[in-house]
């Protein structure tokens, strides 16, 4: 463990110890049969645990008894059974290292303690000490209830993904995303809290015997959430599967076209070397030709595979609509977009966005460079490349791309954004693969589509990255 670790571990554990010494009178007070009932309803609720998602951290399915004890005992008897329960649990059934397990309880203590003070200051009063059932008329338990169970929760998963969060180099909050605040868990979470009341009225109506039907429905939450995971894990190993393969294919493609240009290189090298002494200028000049097109062609695929393989997008404040003006300007000179007219219809109301600037003009010059081909290709007399940008759904940049070319054949639009598809005789196939993952790193998405005239290019990326 690293040195900051250490020392969250040891403040978590001693805070957990002060409170629970400062609790031990209460927590007597209650009598040994009650006591020993009680360990053993949360001891069985520990034994109830689960991993969360990525696995790093885990959920307690005892929540439920923790703030059902709290509103029934209050916070301090129920701080001590918490503690003893959760030693227990470790020694029968987690097993975790001796300094996770202190870590643990006294997180535990720290969490139904803050949910204990909030309860309280709320008016909230142990429905032991307030009467039982009859108490539980009228709304004014519901406030102190519904904010301790908040508090709980909170207190619990900030104070294990600090842990967690140090132990594994990631900024706190990102930790507690990644592991609590995912839908399912947020959903289950909530399931638990919300079986808190039935612990409550059931003990109440029925005594200790009533809350063996509390643990049937925990039981059914345990294996449901057990399987989600399962699947989820299963999911993620099928798409690390596929993109394993993906990368295979790949690699044989450009094995292939790499030995296809050097098979050319080395045939006209050899004939060099045979021919040396009688070979004319001519056939010289001719071998030398397709040996330096064959080194052209590499160079491309190389470039391309350079370009593709650049992955971290360089966020800054960026002005979209200054960079499409601004490419515009730098390629117009060009001999290939000589007779080709930009028109611009670029939103004045566009936020600046944190964008990567040189890898957004790069897909705006693949794109303008694609657009040039298919219009040179297509011999139109008035050839015209249309770019828009505008805000869609208020949450959203969307860029469009779109030219009066030919547009794209039907057969390749499933296969546009594929590293190493091409639809050009010397094209190297990653411009558009490229373009797509350069989108995707920004958190957008780019699709292509056969506009009423030409072929149309539509990049769409949220505003939540607005600077």
């Amino acid at each position: 463990m690293s040195q900051a670790l250490v020392a969250y571990v040891a403040i978590v554990t001693a805070a957990g110890g002060y409170i629970l010494s400062g609790s031990f009178d209460a927590f007597l007070a209650m009598g040994w049969m009650p006591i020993v009932a009680w360990i053993v309803v949360s001891l069985m609720a520990e034994s109830l645990w689960l991993q969360t998602i990525t696995g790093k951290a885990m959920e307690s399915m005892a929540s439920a008894v923790d703030i059902s004890l709290l509103v029934l005992l209050g916070y301090k008897p129920a701080v001590w059974i918490v503690a003893i329960a959760f030693a227990l649990a470790n020694v029968f059934f987690s097993r975790r290292v001796w300094y996770k397990a202190i870590f643990n309880a006294g997180q535990n203590v720290i969490a139904l303690s803050a949910a204990g003070v909030v309860f309280a200051v709320l008016g909230g009063t142990p429905l032991v000490e307030a009467g039982g059932l009859s108490h539980l008329q009228g709304p004014g338990l519901i406030i102190p209830w519904v904010a301790a169970t908040i508090v709980y929760f909170v207190m619990n998963t900030l104070l294990v993904s600090g842990a967690v969060a140090l132990q594994s180099g990631r900024h706190v909050l990102a930790t507690w995303r990644e592991e609590y605040l995912y839908a399912h868990s947020l959903l289950g979470s909530a399931a638990l809290f919300f079986l808190s009341p039935l612990v409550v009225v059931s003990y109440l109506a029925v005594g200790f015997f009533g809350l063996i039907f509390f643990f049937v429905p925990l039981l059914l939450i345990k294996e449901a959430s057990a399987r989600y995971i399962a699947l989820e894990k299963a999911r993620d190993q099928m798409i690390a599967s596929e993109r394993l393969a993906a990368k295979g294919e790949m690699a044989a493609e450009i094995a292939h076209e790499l030995n296809n240009y050097l098979a050319a290189i080395s045939g006209r090298a050899q004939l060099f070397l045979m021919n040396a002494a009688t070979m004319t200028s001519e056939r010289a000049v001719d071998g030398a030709r397709i040996i330096f097109e064959q080194s052209r062609q590499m160079g491309i695929l190389v470039k391309g595979l350079l370009d593709f393989s650049h992955k971290e997008a360089r966020l800054q404040p960026t002005r979209l609509n200054d960079i499409v003006r601004r490419t515009i300007e730098f390629i117009t000179p060009q001999n290939k977009y000589e007779r080709v007219a930009f028109e611009l219809d670029l939103d004045p109301g566009l936020p600046d966005m944190s964008l990567d600037p040189a890898q957004i003009q790069q897909v705006l010059l693949n794109l303008f460079s694609n657009a040039a081909d298919s219009l040179a290709a297509s011999g139109r007399a008035d050839p015209r490349i249309t770019v828009r940008t505008r805000v869609v759904r208020g949450d959203e940049m969307e860029l469009s791309v779109e030219d009066n070319g030919p547009g794209i054949p039907e057969e390749a639009l499933g296969k546009l954004f594929e590293p190493a598809f091409t639809t050009k005789p010397d094209g190297h196939g990653f411009g558009l693969s490229t373009c797509y993952r350069i989108v995707r790193n920004h958190g957008g998405s780019i699709q292509a589509e056969n506009a009423r005239e030409g072929a149309r290019f539509t990049l769409l990326i949220p505003l939540r990255r607005a600077a």
